[in-house]
């Protein structure tokens, strides 16, 4: 039968394409139903991958305009153009759709572009887009709801280019620079879309209503960072609850907060505001009332260790069911599941050791635990920071700021977090997944070879200050 599968994917994102592949890898006749023409979602389309795209492009620029000379490399008129980073940011976006693409032809996967919606535990009825028509049914033995996310709003407001409030995906589509972003929420999508807009001539305000940036980080990232960027001239307000947001021409806007210790209301003016203050569960037509599969109060599907829902042949991963809004650890969830499917037993998902990453410059990265966790739980731990400064790789690099922090047990030595503020930041972190995976300690760290000169060796260096409390080089 044509409609009939052992495996339907429904949304087509880091979770869900990488869930079908595997999927097919081991046997499953599969099938994947995507929204949206392009396959590769929030990831792919208007998250990730454009972000990361403008955050190296806008990098570039900078690190040309003030860091060059300083290696004797001058720039004669030097300038940007806005529409060719954007034309590129677009054609990496294409490239990898296409190989995504790709990638479905090549493991046999069927791709369905509409909305699925489900009418029985075993059948789903795929509808159109616009319409909501029902264009055909696809029965299927398993099922894994992989939709993901979208931005948060305040309730009274839409986001939309024209009345200059965006979230992400706008921000990542605008045709000018502002003149003067105001950015709500400090956290990930804030700071990274602030450091693009700064780089190219924006005056960037990061309203906060934590007391700290990055607040589910550690509390040495959060204030090393904060000096960090506001070393870059971004403006950071914390402890501020935004009350309103007006359009005061077509092109101003404003925006009305209160210090929460003492309720005094203050005004920023700019010309677009950038809400980045969460995001929610995308289940809008899945039809997930027709056989009763479970939510939370805040929405997010409700999943047991193994993630399966209320319905047991149907389970759900990444931002549809909470925790970490990552791509990676969509990704990790969808291979368990679909090994769990086939019978394999694959090792439980560990959410502790799935690192964050923050992609500016210098950039931010953390697994494991905060120092605030641990002293919460009254454990005993010792604690090896050592600051980039000292590097021999990053005075070649001119990247000075920053520091890797480690944390370990006082008692057994075993690595319990780190959290790394440097240049290349996102590719050191692994080291210490790796570690932590197999339970290292910081001496078995110390004890390994680290190249000469790079940026690891300030791994090596934490770890004999966790272990002896002394350092080679500091």
């Amino acid at each position: 039968m044509k409609n009939l599968y052992d495996l339907v994917v429904i949304g087509s994102g880091p979770g869900g394409y990488v869930s079908a592949i595997r999927a097919s890898q081991l046997g499953l006749r599969t099938a994947i139903i995507e929204k949206y023409q392009e396959l590769g979602g929030t990831c792919l389309n208007v998250g990730c991958i454009p972000s990361k795209s403008l955050l190296d492009s806008s990098k570039y620029f900078s690190l040309a305009k003030n860091n060059y000379s300083s290696h004797g490399i001058f720039f004669e008129k030097l300038f940007f153009d806005f529409k060719k980073m954007m034309d590129r940011k677009n054609e990496v976006v294409k490239n990898i759709n296409n190989g995504v693409k790709y990638l479905m032809k090549k493991n046999k996967i069927d791709v369905y572009q509409g909305i699925g919606s489900f009418k029985t535990k075993n059948i789903l009825f795929l509808k159109d887009i616009k319409s909501l028509k029902e264009k055909e049914e696809i029965q299927f033995q398993y099922c894994i709801i992989s939709t993901g996310s979208k931005p948060s709003c305040f309730p009274h407001l839409n986001f939309h280019l024209e009345n200059r409030i965006l979230s992400s995906t706008e921000a990542l589509h605008l045709k000018e620079i502002p003149k003067k972003l105001i950015i709500i929420g400090g956290g990930i999508i804030g700071l990274e879309l602030g450091s693009i807009f700064n780089r190219l001539g924006s005056k960037i305000i990061i309203i906060e209503p934590m007391e700290k940036i990055i607040s589910n980080m550690d509390d040495s990232l959060s204030h090393e960072m904060k000096k960090i960027l506001e070393k870059s001239s971004i403006q950071i307000e914390t402890s501020l609850s935004v009350s309103n947001i007006f359009k005061e021409n077509h092109e101003q806007i404003s925006v009305f907060a209160k210090k929460n210790h003492n309720g005094k209301e203050v005004k920023f003016i700019g010309d677009y505001c950038l809400l980045s203050i969460g995001r929610k569960p995308y289940t809008k037509n899945l039809g997930l009332e027709n056989i009763k599969i479970q939510k939370n109060k805040k929405g997010f599907i409700h999943v047991n260790d193994d993630l399966q829902t209320s319905v047991k042949n149907i389970y759900a991963i990444g931002d549809v069911i909470g925790g970490k809004m990552l791509a990676h650890k969509a990704e990790e969830e969808g291979l368990y599941v679909v090994e769990h499917i086939v019978g394999q037993k694959p090792n439980n998902l560990n959410y502790n050791l799935i690192p964050s990453i923050i992609y500016t410059y210098p950039e931010v990265a953390s697994v494991g635990r905060s120092e605030n966790e641990i002293k919460k739980d009254k454990i005993e731990y010792n604690i090896g920071i050592f600051p980039m400064k000292i590097l021999a790789r990053a005075r070649t690099s001119g990247c000075t700021d920053g520091f890797l922090k480690m944390i370990s047990h006082k008692k057994t030595d075993e690595i319990l977090g780190v959290h790394i503020i440097g240049d290349h930041a996102s590719d050191m972190i692994m080291e210490a997944s790796v570690a932590m995976e197999f339970r290292s300690s910081s001496e078995d760290i110390y004890r390994i070879c680290h190249p000469h000169p790079t940026f690891s060796e300030s791994f090596k260096e934490a770890a004999l200050l966790n272990f002896e409390n002394r350092s080679i080089h500091m």
